[in-house]
């Protein structure tokens, strides 16, 4: 009997805290239009490379950088600046677009020998 509550407690410690995490990831991230990871050029790039949003509605996007060297990003066209992003870390980004269109997004900080490919388009529909 005893290790019959002995591995139930085992479980129950493994499991829950697990569990946990996972709620609580999907409770903290369900506000967000979108995630753009950040990783240089020849691990990944940014991804997504395209992003669509809905003009007039508040976007509000996390950009993640999941590599070991610092990015930055910025929608030029819509004046939005982030700034550097170190490695681990992430930045939150909200706005409204008015105007549908086409709108580059591209890092900011040297990341790499291909550092000037690392870009993206953000993709504003009509409403």
């Amino acid at each position: 009997m005893k290790i019959i509550i002995t591995a139930v407690i085992l479980l129950l410690c493994t499991f829950i805290p697990a569990i946990a995490i996972f709620v609580h990831e999907d409770a903290r991230t369900s506000d967000l239009t979108a995630e753009i990871l950040a990783r240089a050029p020849e691990r990944g790039n940014f991804w997504p490379r395209e992003v669509v949003v809905p003009a007039g509605k508040k976007v509000k996007l996390r950009i993640r950088n999941v590599d070991t060297v610092t990015h930055g990003f910025v929608i030029p066209a819509m004046d939005i600046r982030v700034g550097d992003i170190k490695a681990g870390h992430y930045a939150i980004v909200e706005f409204i677009p008015e105007k549908p269109g086409e709108y580059a997004f591209y890092c900011t900080a040297w990341c790499s020998e291909f550092h000037l490919q690392m870009r993206g388009v953000l993709e504003v529909t009509a409403p």
